[in-house]
């Protein structure tokens, strides 16, 4: 039975993706100049796509198909081995690509494909193995510091001054949310995975050491201690509790300002305060795009690729705001002339690459190790050892 199920999905994928056979289109024996494109965007997003496709075609002769790949690696992976690969997949999170480049189906980025001293460094580092480029980020996240202009005077410059204000004004977030709460891990010193000459050592775990349990102390206490926000906490009562005025400090990314501009709240975005004298990073996520090793048409699948990333950014941002990895002077005028918005380029400055290694899915659990930390039922070594634990599981089970 479930080898009848794994046939019917095979032949679902060659369904849905027979159209990525470029050398000649299927029943007609006819050569058809054909670039295929996957993509993770939205609907619109996707319509947005297939317009600009259109208008490179017109100067081409090359036809552009996309299609909306709402799958994972497998499918890709499955249509490789077939010769029925995308060419290119333009929209996908940027973790998605280390299983494909150790299974050699990315193609390198041609060099001076694109100036990268106009990029966001960290958004650079999310397409790149030992210093290579295999992809071309199209769009950056992270998060930063909210806080309620009518309530908030002096913005606090320490985090021992934001916890300190926040006991008497308040602040709220998704603390037991391990990606919100790695800041406060990195500021005392932690790391997931050592990194050294562009590549991750995933067997050097930082996030059960002297450094990683004094943060978790940190965040245990901005609970227990300091009764900053209750251990069940979660995002859309914390972002109520500050769009209301409950709360004058709030940490989330860009993707509560179009909820909170809505309000009539008076509100601003700021990167994080410092912390032992250093500036307080987070994580920085991309959605990047990448061209396929299997493609016969490598030359014409970087022109589109090119085409597509110089004329989508200010689109993208309209429909779902998603912020160009662009340097705040080089970014488009949206982002460039929006305080808050140009936040979030500056603090991904600052940022930290979410490491695009498989094994980061191992971090999927943390969420609940951390609510045990924050409700006092483990201790923030127990929590260390956890979160240590299940990464080493995780290769474990990865390598059988």
């Amino acid at each position: 039975m479930k080898r009848f199920y794994k046939l019917i999905s095979v032949i679902l994928v060659f369904a849905l993706f027979l159209t990525g056979c470029t050398s000649e289109t299927a029943g007609t024996g006819k050569n058809v100049k054909e670039i295929v494109i996957w993509s993770h965007l939205t609907d619109p997003e996707i319509t947005e796509l297939r317009t600009l496709a259109d208008q490179w075609s017109k100067t081409s002769g090359y036809k552009v198909k996309i299609h909306s790949d709402k799958g994972d690696n497998r499918a890709y992976i499955e249509a490789s081995l077939r010769n029925m690969e995308p060419d290119i997949e333009f929209g996908v999170s940027h973790d998605r690509m280390e299983k494909l480049h150790n299974e050699k189906l990315l193609e390198q980025v041609p060099d001076n494909f694109i100036d990268k001293n106009k990029y966001i460094s960290s958004a650079l580092e999310t397409v790149s193995f030992k210093n290579k480029m295999y992809g071309i980020p199209i769009s950056i996240e992270t998060y930063g510091l909210y806080y309620n202009k009518d309530k908030v005077k002096k913005l606090p410059k320490t985090l021992e001054e934001l916890i300190s204000m926040g006991e008497k004004q308040g602040f709220q977030y998704d603390i037991n949310n391990f990606y919100l709460s790695f800041p406060i891990l990195q500021a005392n010193g932690a790391y997931i995975f050592k990194k050294k000459n562009g590549d991750y050592n995933v067997k050097d775990i930082g996030l059960n050491n002297e450094a990683a349990i004094k943060g978790y102390t940190m965040i245990q206490d901005m609970v227990q201690k300091y009764k900053l926000m209750p251990q069940n906490i979660d995002s859309i009562t914390a972002r109520n509790n500050f769009k209301n005025g409950k709360t004058s400090f709030y940490v989330s990314g860009s993707w509560d300002l179009e909820e909170l501009n809505t309000s009539e709240l008076n509100y601003s975005v700021v990167p994080f305060p410092k912390y032992n004298g250093k500036q307080m990073t987070s994580f920085v996520t991309a959605q990047v795009a990448y061209v396929s090793s299997k493609s016969q048409h490598q030359k014409e699948d970087w022109d589109l690729m090119k085409y597509l990333i110089d004329h989508s950014s200010t689109p993208l941002f309209k429909i779902t705001g998603r912020i160009p990895p662009f340097k705040v002077d080089y970014n488009i005028k949206e982002v460039k002339n929006d305080n808050k918005e140009r936040t979030f380029v500056k603090q991904s400055e600052y940022g930290e690459v979410l490491p695009n290694v498989s094994e980061v899915q191992a971090l999927q659990n943390a969420n609940k190790v951390m609510t045990q930390l924050t409700s006092g039922k483990i201790t923030p070594k127990e929590c260390g050892q956890k979160i240590e634990k299940d990464i080493l599981d995780f290769i474990v089970k990865e390598k059988q």
